[in-house]
């Protein structure tokens, strides 16, 4: 299981980054989004089940990772001062994927270029809803 736990503020981004694939996707998902949370507190949590017995078995055997699917869920929340009250907008997002794309993510490869990702997918879903 990859977690990965993103807070954006007006004057930083807080993350808790820490093995290759983490910090390739956080700064991946950080250049994707085109907004600056000026005004607002914008919370990430993606938690991705990644099947790793089942790729360790594909790799062993020569066969390709792309069989393996991951399910990506992610929980994005806007928290903000309307009218002198605190509001916050959560969403959620549901996604299956190859899970040969984190191979490839942890060896370097920009996936926010390939359009059938689940990073360029997940930024897409992230930038309507800060459109909202």
């Amino acid at each position: 299981m990859i977690r990965l736990d993103l807070i954006r503020q007006k004057a930083a981004i807080q993350a808790n980054a820490l093995t290759k694939t983490q910090k390739a996707m956080k700064q991946q998902i950080i250049h994707g989004i085109k907004s600056s949370p000026f005004a607002e507190e914008q919370s990430i949590s993606i938690k991705i089940d990644d099947h790793p017995f089942q790729r360790f078995f594909m790799n062993f055997f020569d066969i390709d990772e792309e069989l393996v699917k991951a399910d990506l869920t992610v929980d994005f929340t806007r928290a903000y001062m309307e009218n002198g009250k605190l509001t916050a907008k959560k969403y959620q997002f549901q996604d299956t994927f190859g899970a040969n794309q984190l191979t490839e993510l942890k060896e370097g490869k920009n996936l926010l270029t390939n359009k059938d990702s689940f990073i360029s997918k997940l930024v897409k879903k992230i930038n309507k809803a800060i459109k909202d």
